[in-house]
């Protein structure tokens, strides 16, 4: 099997000229953006099977620094985004750890006017060292993905991960007071038997379980519909061992979502819809269900690449590039309406059972 080159062309839509739209995070469905996920670098350093395996390595292209936005870059793009209502950032990647002076970039971005939180979603491996930098710079959050909890499984799964520097890096940023969550992609043969063991562990460290229904990224080269667990499956698999699951927002009174799925909670939550046992309300779990219960009618997300395409949606590969547009010498009015146009052709949802998209996992960042 041959994967698509890393570096691929975007299908860029032109920036948009005329007058910005009166409400450019308000989308033709009526979803308002506040939520903005920024990949800070497309390199990591695991080579995990279904983003980057290691025998895949060689056939991709990684963005030069050059091509990658600047620190000055992103926190400019993000004061306009503020201006416009985002408050919360996702740091993704690759993985965002290694980025050459991240808790500088976190820093700079949490004194941004307008935005509330900052969380990242990370690996783990170098978290053990960087949790209280981090939390002192304003990070408040973390998801850290956990596949199994099997050392060698681990290091089979992630091609260069090593569990114990994970699990101290989880332990370490729960210290520093960061909300903490775990994320598992459900792999049948993998760790369909662990499902359990995933989310008493994480309860155990005082961190919120999740697990990631496998999605067809690349075009669908790494995507193996067999090998992926459904939402239900893994709801099955933990009331069978803790009793019966029932919405989280349930206990606050909000209102379920389609066919009695949680909805997400809070106004700047992102896709995971979470349960509680019902004996323990306190006991949670979070499941993406990208592909079996769809979310996509409240999407509040968009996406922005270490390299300034802006992305409208994980499931679609057109874009608007930003970095082309400050790089030019736009105006910030310029960034407003490229960002208007962008979230005005944001479709009602993604299409990965018909078409999935050519972009990496790796290059979007989730």
């Amino acid at each position: 099997m041959r994967m698509a080159r890393l570096h691929l062309p975007v299908v860029r839509a032109p920036a948009p000229s005329g007058p910005a739209p009166a409400d450019p995070l308000l989308d033709m469905f009526a979803r308002r953006i506040r939520y903005l996920r920024i990949s800070v670098t497309d390199r990591c350093n695991y080579r995990c099977s279904y983003c980057m395996p290691e025998a895949l390595v060689d056939q991709m292209e990684f963005h030069t620094r050059s091509a990658v936005l600047t620190f000055e870059e992103l926190e400019r793009i993000v004061r306009v985004f503020a201006r416009l209502g985002v408050r919360k950032l996702r740091l993704t990647g690759g993985e965002p750890t290694v980025r050459k002076g991240i808790t500088e970039l976190v820093r700079r971005l949490a004194a941004v006017s307008g935005i509330e939180q900052v969380v990242m979603t990370t690996n783990g491996e170098l978290l053990g060292e960087l949790a209280a930098p981090l939390a002192a710079a304003g990070l408040s959050g973390v998801n850290v993905s956990i596949d199994t909890l099997d050392p060698e499984t681990f290091r089979r799964v992630t091609g260069r991960g090593t569990l114990a520097h994970v699990l101290a890096g989880v332990d370490a940023a729960r210290a520093t007071g960061m909300t903490v969550k775990t994320n598992a992609v459900a792999l049948a043969g993998i760790n369909d038997t662990e499902l359990v063991a995933l989310c008493e562990d994480a309860w155990s460290r005082g961190a919120v379980p999740r697990f990631i229904e496998h999605m067809p990224m690349s075009g669908g080269a790494l995507y193996h519909a067999a090998e992926g667990i459904s939402a239900r499956a893994i709801r099955s698999a933990i009331e069978q061992e803790h009793g019966t699951l029932v919405p989280a927002s349930s206990s606050s009174g909000a209102a379920a979502g389609p066919g009695g799925t949680p909805a997400a909670t809070g106004r700047d939550a992102g896709p995971a819809r979470y349960w509680s046992l019902a004996r323990d309300p306190s006991r949670t779990v979070g499941i993406i269900s990208a592909m079996t219960e769809h979310f996509c009618d409240d999407c509040n997300r968009l996406r922005l690449t270490a390299t300034g395409d802006l992305h409208a949606c994980l499931g679609h590969d057109d874009a608007t590039s930003l970095r082309d547009l400050v790089r030019a010498g736009g105006t910030d009015e310029d960034l407003v309406r490229a960002i208007g146009g962008s979230v005005t052709g944001k479709r009602a949802g993604h299409t990965f059972d018909t078409a999935p998209p050519a972009k990496h996992m790796i290059g979007i960042g989730g």
